[in-house]
């Protein structure tokens, strides 16, 4: 094994601890990653003795530069050019002890560099080999809440089954998420929503309650029965938007045609953005109907404005963990812009569709334009109600719109304007400079699909919006 998991970094930590005499062992995902065959970014160490002393001689002789948490273990972080490796005080007087005492039987495998032996107390490779995450004990989610999390990420990562028991003690112990860390509960769900196949395991966390433990509103969705359109309440809505986003990534392809690899360069850029704004819209873009809901004289059921409440509920929590400002922004915009897609599909569909209503589309959201158009695929093919052959005609939808956008519209938006606001206040009295912006929209239209091409041209249509 040793030829096989020794690297640069290793041998030269192991080098140093073996020189001040102090004991270490390479634990935790690493090994794990080894035994399932993975590459991994990060090591995880145990030393038993002066942690400093080999993390600052370390450091000085590869150049690299730590941090050290002290809370409720020491912990050195290292920071290198191609891994990060923590360096962490025992958890017990042996390293027997350590393993038992950390939060899964895969997490609890040990290295020993001096002997070449692993240290496996808790047969986590037996459960390496039958896939499946199971907790170290009946106290592991009690001792730190975030392990719950943890768990379905783990088991999502790996396409692990979790152990019933485990999933059981979930299931008991979700209420204290609450009083978890939202910085910490922040980083496992942005950690779980990258991952592009986790609907088996968000389901099971919500059948276990932690989805409605970390949003409390998403509590209200459960039960919520809407029109005759959907098939489903919207919580079962809502997870299967989140099912039907990554079923749409899973096929971008086959769904975009031409244009898959111009979409793929913006996709894999801003992957985190995109993906997990996406999925938190999916949970969220219907959490207002519960407080909205009314009714017809007919006895139909309405929910008036929505996006707007659901986007509201949304940014309560937003304030609460931290997904960052570009997340946040573009969750917003999924949640409240999600309804109109379908009005120009209806538009399309029905052979109306203008190029202005695409430029002006475009014009409004740019690329970010395309991920709506994939969150309102997802929303529609989530209602329940359509069959293979309409779920077909949505999809050459969103190909048409992401062709156009791709090879017509986003060349020409790159391109400056024929005229700017200055242009028109000199050419025009007594003009409104609230209206410069609709003016200003209105030309640039024309331009990109070709129906100005000069500053005279640009300021003659002006002039007949100024007199219509």
């Amino acid at each position: 094994m040793k030829e096989k998991i020794i690297d640069l970094y290793i041998n030269n930590l192991y080098n140093i601890a073996k020189e001040k005499h102090i004991k270490i062992y390479l634990i935790g995902g690493a090994v794990r990653d080894f035994f399932l065959g993975k590459d991994t970014q990060d090591y995880d160490f145990v030393a038993f003795g002066n942690l400093e002393k080999i993390v600052r001689e370390f450091v000085s002789k590869l150049g690299c530069k730590y941090i050290k948490y002290d809370k409720k273990l020491v912990t050195y972080r290292i920071f290198c050019k191609l891994k990060t490796i923590d360096i962490t005080k025992p958890r017990g007087r042996t390293i027997e002890e350590d393993l038992k005492k950390r939060d899964f039987t895969i997490n609890s495998i040990a290295y020993d560099l001096d002997l070449n032996e692993i240290i496996d107390p808790l047969d986590g490779r037996g459960d390496i080999q039958k896939r499946v995450v199971r907790a170290n004990c009946d106290e592991c989610f009690k001792n730190d809440p975030i392990r719950i999390v943890r768990a379905f990420r783990l088991a999502a990562l790996n396409r692990f089954d979790i152990e019933p028991n485990t999933l059981k003690m979930a299931q008991r112990d979700s209420r204290l998420l609450k009083k978890t860390s939202k910085e910490r509960i922040t980083d496992e769900l942005k950690k779980f929503f990258v991952l592009n196949n986790t609907f088996a395991y968000i389901l099971l966390m919500d059948k276990a309650g932690v989805i409605d433990s970390i949003f409390d509103d998403l509590s209200l969705t459960n039960g919520c029965i809407q029109s005759e359109h959907h098939l489903f309440d919207v919580k079962t809505h809502s997870l299967s938007v989140y099912n039907f986003i990554e079923w749409s990534f899973n096929r971008l392809e086959r769904i975009l045609g031409k244009c898959y690899k111009k979409y793929l360069i913006h996709f894999t850029s801003n992957k985190g953005v995109v993906l997990i704004s996406l999925k938190l819209a999916a949970l969220f873009h219907d959490a207002g109907k519960p407080l909205l809901k009314t009714f017809t004289k007919e006895g139909r059921v309405k929910f008036p404005g929505h996006e707007n409440k659901s986007s509201e509920l949304f940014l309560k929590y937003a304030k609460e963990y931290s997904f960052g400002k570009n997340i946040t922004k573009l969750t917003k915009f999924f949640i409240e812009k999600h309804i109109e897609p379908s009005y120009i599909f209806a538009l399309w569909n029905k052979g109306e569709l203008s190029e202005d209503d695409i430029t002006e589309f475009f014009i409004n959201y740019n690329e970010n334009g395309v991920d709506l158009l994939f969150f309102a695929l997802a929303d529609t093919l989530a209602k329940g109600k359509i069959s293979a052959l309409k779920r077909e005609k949505y999809v050459e939808f969103l190909r048409f719109m992401a062709n156009k956008f791709y090879f017509t519209i986003k060349p020409k938006l790159r391109d400056k304007n024929l005229i700017n606001g200055t242009d028109i206040l000199n050419n025009f009295d007594n003009i409104d400079k609230k209206s410069l912006k609709f003016l200003l929209k209105e030309v640039n239209k024309a331009r990109i699909n070709g129906k100005v091409r000069n500053k005279k041209e640009a300021l003659s249509l002006v002039k007949g919006l100024i007199l219509q």
